[in-house]
C-alpha cells in the first residue's frame, strides 16, 4: 500500500498539470539523414551522401494522444550527379557539389499512451526543395538605391533546383519532464517523388528533438 502512494501521486500530478490536450508543442533538434541513390533513364544518376541537419516543428495537441502539426528541415548533403546527354549517350557530365535541402511537411501524430513516456507514430506529406547550387546561366545583376551609399549593384546566379512532393511517416519515443519540456526521438522514412522518368528516392533519417509545451 505504501509503495503505491508515490506512483499514484505522480500520476495525479502529471494528469493535473501535464495533460497534453489543448496545448502546443514547439521543438528544435538535429537530423542524421542516410545517403540515397536514384537513377533515371539513359544512365543519369544522383547519389546524395549522408548528412547532418536542423529540424524545427510546431504541433497542436487535440487530445493527449492525437496531435496535428508541421515540421521544417534544413540539410546540406554532398552529392554526385552524372548527367548523360540525351542526344549523345556516350557523352556525360559528372558533378560533385553540395545540395541545399529544405523539407516542409504537414503531419499527424498518434501517441499510444497518455502518460509522460509514450511511443508514437506519425504520418505526413509535404514538399522537398533541392537546390543543386550549380549555376544554370550567366550572372544576373540587380541594383537598388541605398539612402547613404547611393546605387548598389550586385550580381547573383540562378541555380538548378526543383521542388518535389514527399510523403511518409515516423516511429518514435517521447518522454516528458515535469514542467512541460520533453525529448523525443524517431526514425523517419519519406518517399521523394521526382516524377517523370526518374526513380523515387526514400529519405531515411534519425531525428532527435527537444521541445517545450505551452
Amino acid at each position: 500500500m505504501l509503495l503505491a502512494v508515490p506512483s499514484v501521486t505522480f500520476a495525479q500530478s502529471y494528469g493535473g498539470s501535464g495533460s497534453r490536450a489543448n496545448s502546443w508543442d514547439f521543438t528544435l533538434g538535429g537530423i542524421y539523414q542516410d545517403g540515397q541513390k536514384s537513377a533515371g533513364n539513359g544512365g543519369s544518376s544522383l547519389d546524395i551522401k549522408t548528412a547532418l541537419g536542423f529540424t524545427m516543428g510546431l504541433d497542436y495537441n487535440l487530445t493527449n494522444k492525437l496531435a496535428l502539426g508541421a515540421a521544417f528541415n534544413f540539410l546540406r548533403p554532398d552529392y554526385t550527379a552524372i548527367i548523360v546527354d540525351a542526344d549523345d549517350p556516350t557523352s556525360s557530365q559528372r558533378i560533385n557539389h553540395t545540395l541545399s535541402q529544405f523539407d516542409f511537411r504537414f503531419k499527424g501524430t498518434f501517441n499510444f499512451l497518455d502518460g509522460p513516456f509514450t511511443p508514437f507514430v506519425e504520418l505526413g506529406l509535404g514538399w522537398t526543395n533541392l537546390d543543386s547550387n550549380v549555376a544554370k546561366g550567366p550572372p544576373v545583376t540587380g541594383c537598388w538605391w541605398h539612402p547613404y551609399w547611393g546605387y548598389i549593384c550586385q550580381g547573383y546566379y540562378r541555380t538548378f533546383s526543383e521542388t518535389d512532393f514527399t510523403y511518409g511517416g515516423s516511429l518514435g519515443l517521447r518522454y516528458e519532464f515535469r514542467g512541460g519540456s520533453f525529448i523525443r526521438a524517431d526514425y523517419t522514412v519519406y518517399e521523394l517523388d521526382f516524377g517523370g522518368d526518374v526513380a523515387n528516392t526514400r529519405l531515411k533519417s534519425i531525428n532527435v528533438r527537444y521541445g517545450w509545451r505551452f
